[in-house]
This record gives structure tokens, sequence and C-alpha cells, in this order.
């Protein structure tokens, strides 16, 4: 017997004189209350089962990110966290390309301030280093070195670099010798950083550059693992390599320029 049967079977066995509710509305309203909760029911699963459904989609995706796993998403209370993607590497795609050279344009003999103890000047043959005392004071002598002396090759295109390093810095004075170039770079850990040129007129066959960079001497104490040095390469305006000047890898091997455009 349905609910409604006995709802109005128990309505008419109450004695019919009495004053009391009438049973057809009686049984309208509790019809009325049953198909609300019915319908209550129904939205209440339909909504659970779509959450479970966005959740097993985000959980089980382990391709390519998509719409429910794109960066940035926030997952939803109570469902796995996904960490934010890492980046690895990204390795050179083709050859790499060259910076353009940091100029200096000076007059015969003015000092260029390259560290806080360290300058350098040029003449129409010479590049001259200076290092500072103890108390930051450029007394000592120069030391000059021709570019046009026979302690230095002149068969062909080459560089000759020499390095100084303190606690604070490195500091590496180069000289090139052949035509006219249009890049100079070091390679360093395969990243190519330009070379600050300094220039003055009347040079020839010839040119002044240097690098700066962190001081390497803690990488060289005892005990430490080898401290690789880093190719130079100078270039003309088409990009061919004029001279190079080889580095050396932690284990001792050459480390030549590599492919550029």
């Amino acid at each position: 017997m349905s609910f409604e049967d006995r709802l109005g079977e128990l309505l008419r066995n109450e004695d019919p004189d009495a004053a009391g509710p009438d049973p057809a509305p009686v049984i309208a309203a509790a019809l009325r209350r049953r198909a609300r909760r019915r319908a209550g029911t129904g939205a209440a699963v339909l909504a659970v089962a779509l959450v479970c459904g966005t959740a097993a989609v985000t959980a089980g995706n382990t391709g390519p990110a998509g719409p429910a796993s794109a960066a940035g998403a926030t997952p939803s209370a109570g469902g796995p966290t996904l960490a934010p993607a890492t980046p690895g590497p990204t390795a050179a795609a083709g050859p790499v390309e060259l910076p353009s050279p940091v100029v200096k344009q000076v007059a015969p003999g003015e000092p260029v301030q390259v560290a806080a103890d360290f300058r350098i000047s040029v003449t129409r043959t010479e590049r001259c280093d200076e290092l500072a005392d103890a108390d930051g004071m450029f007394v000592a002598a120069p030391v000059c070195r021709d570019a046009t002396g026979d302690n230095l090759s002149h068969d062909g295109p080459v560089v000759y670099c020499q390095m100084s390093s303190t606690l604070q810095r490195d500091v590496e004075p180069c000289m090139y010798l052949g035509p006219a170039p249009a890049k100079i770079v070091k390679f360093v850990a395969g990243v190519p950083v330009p070379a600050t040129l300094v220039v003055t007129p009347g040079m020839e066959g010839w040119t002044a550059f240097y690098f700066t960079g962190p001081s390497s001497i803690p990488r060289k104490l005892p005990g430490a693992p080898r401290v690789p040095t880093d190719p130079i390469g100078v270039y003309d305006a088409q990009g061919r390599l004029l001279a190079s000047s080889d580095g050396t890898a932690p284990d001792g091997s050459p480390l030549h320029v590599p492919a550029v455009r």
C-alpha cells in the first residue's frame, strides 16, 4: 500500500462527523512534499557525479597539459596537489649569436678604469696595465706591452691575454694582432660574453681589449676541482673567425670556440 493510500485510510477511519481536516488537501500537500524531496535528491546526486568526474580528469592527466591541468590552475579542495612544472635546461638551438663589443674611444695614454684597483691605457702601439697598491693608489710604473715588438708573433692573426686575479675580481687584459675585428667574445660555459675594446687614434694592425668577472681564486684553492678557462674568438663583420685562444676543460682537454652565426 502506498503512502498516499495509507494516509487516506487513516483519515477515513476517523469519525466522519468529527471536525478535522479534509483528506484531499492533506494528501495533495504530502504528494508535493514528496516530489520536492525526490527532485532535491536527484540534483545532489548529479552534483556529486560532476565533481567526481572533474577530479578524475585532473588527477589522471599524465600527458601534455590540457585545459584541466594547465599551468596556473588551482586544484580543488581535497583533491591532489599538482606541483608546478620546473623547466629543465634549455639546449642551444644551433649556432650561437655573437653580441657586439663595448668600445671605449680614448685619447693616447688616457687611463681606463677597469676595476677599483686596475686600469689600462693605450697608445698607437702599446697597451699599459696599472695595478693599485693596498691604499688604492696607482703609484707604480705601468707595465707596457708593445704590439709591434719582436717578442710577439706577427706571422698571422693571434690573441695574447694575461689574467689578474684578486679575492674580489678577475681582470683579463688582452691584445689581438691582425685585421680590424668586428666582434670579440669569450665563451663562458658556451655563452658568448662581449669584450670591451679600448681604441685610440693611430692604432693599426692590433686591438686592445679586456674582460672582467668574479674572482676565480676560491676555485683554485688546493683540493678544489680544476677550474676551466674559457675560449676567446675574434670575428670579422661577416662572422668569420679571424683568430682564437683555446680554453681548457675541467679534465684538461682543450675547449674550442663553438660555431656562431
